[in-house]
């Protein structure tokens, strides 16, 4: 086949694609784009074409993750960028922006993923209103359960031999576990329905790290974890939720304990970066595989091997990271390596 027959049939498989394809070259010059692109971005035809992603492309967001895909080097552990955005119109849009490499390995442009969220909006509405309606049928007889579970170990109505007490350890844990599981699900079902942005206000984000740090005191010191916290002076502020916020950093800063082990280290590190306030949280534990960090914000994910088979959770503590984070108009990425660790940094935009 001629090359221009082929690049045309390239062109006309491209532009079927119900997702929105955009890829840039390293210098961060736009090289390809298809009509789903065009729709969702606003580009008028194929103007832009040669030219810089900020010409052509208004949101600052997606701009900025682009351009710093663009600026990754070698060797680095799986890397992936996601940002939801909900400022286009009226279409809320799910975008990847992934490297792209040669066969030796080295950078020679992104390319970027735009997937309409409308279709699976409607389905995750219908399962969120069931989820939410059986978890408050469940919530109270299990709240009540756990309470009376809790006042028979202590011993009101009587005194236990180590193994009734043992046994009842075990069902308040199992109890306590589900309690935990529909309070999750009430978090995840709360955000998705724009429940906390019903209460918005001027953010400090600081004040409420500290804050959050302070109550998970005694989950750090259990574990004989060192935390390192650094916060840049005089951040702005941004506007948002408290409630979610703290559900944010309670999530992400314990899910860095969780999976680290006893006499590791977690740091919290919060600056200002371009129009964000960045928030980064590390860890040394055990990591995460490539294969599974495209899934780990999925609701009830959690991966499965030999060192997180004894590790509790309910797989809803990133979920509500995410999002809160896209409830908040920001972005969220991941780097990790098995058995050194993970970062997760997240940007959330300012006033």
């Amino acid at each position: 086949m001629p090359y221009r027959a082929m690049k045309e049939s390239l062109n006309a498989v491209i532009d079927s694609l119900s997702d929105g394809i955009l890829v840039t070259d390293k210098q961060g010059k736009i090289i390809l784009y298809n009509q789903k692109a065009e729709a969702f971005l606003g580009i008028q035809g194929k103007a832009a074409l040669d030219h810089p992603v900020q010409k052509h492309i208004r949101n600052d967001v997606l701009v900025g993750i682009i351009n710093k895909i663009l600026k990754l080097e070698l060797p680095l552990p799986y890397r992936a960028e996601e940002v939801c955005l909900m400022d286009i119109g009226n279409i809320r849009l799910r975008v990847h922006v992934n490297p792209v490499r040669d066969e030796h390995g080295l950078l020679i442009g992104s390319v970027t993923l735009l997937h309409d969220m409308a279709q699976l909006s409607a389905i995750d509405k219908i399962k969120g209103n069931f989820l939410s309606m059986v978890s408050h049928q469940l919530k109270s007889p299990l709240s009540s359960t756990l309470l009376q579970t809790s006042i028979l170990l202590d011993g009101i109505v009587g005194e236990f031999n180590e193994k009734q007490r043992d046994l009842l350890q075990k069902v308040r844990n199992k109890i306590k576990g589900m309690v935990d599981l529909i309070h999750d699900i009430l978090d995840v079902c709360y955000i998705e329905e724009g429940g906390y942005l019903t209460q918005i206000e001027n953010l400090d984000l600081a004040e409420i790290l500290q804050r959050t740090v302070e109550l998970m005191q005694p989950q750090i010191q259990d574990k004989n974890i060192v935390l390192h916290v650094k916060i840049e002076d005089h951040l702005p502020l941004i506007i948002g939720n408290k409630s979610s916020v703290e559900a944010m950093f309670i999530n992400l800063i314990n899910n860095a304990i969780k999976y680290t082990p006893s006499e590791g280290q977690v740091s919290v590190e919060m600056s200002e970066n371009a129009q964000n306030v960045q928030i980064e949280v590390s860890d040394t534990g055990i990591g995460v595989e490539n294969e599974d960090i495209p899934r780990i914000f999925d609701k009830f994910y959690r991966v499965r091997s030999e060192t997180t088979k004894n590790i509790s959770g309910t797989g809803l503590g990133l979920s509500i990271v995410k999002s809160v984070v896209d409830a908040h108009r920001g972005a969220i990425n991941v780097e990790s390596k098995v058995g050194e660790g993970t970062i997760f940094t997240v940007l959330l935009p300012v006033k």
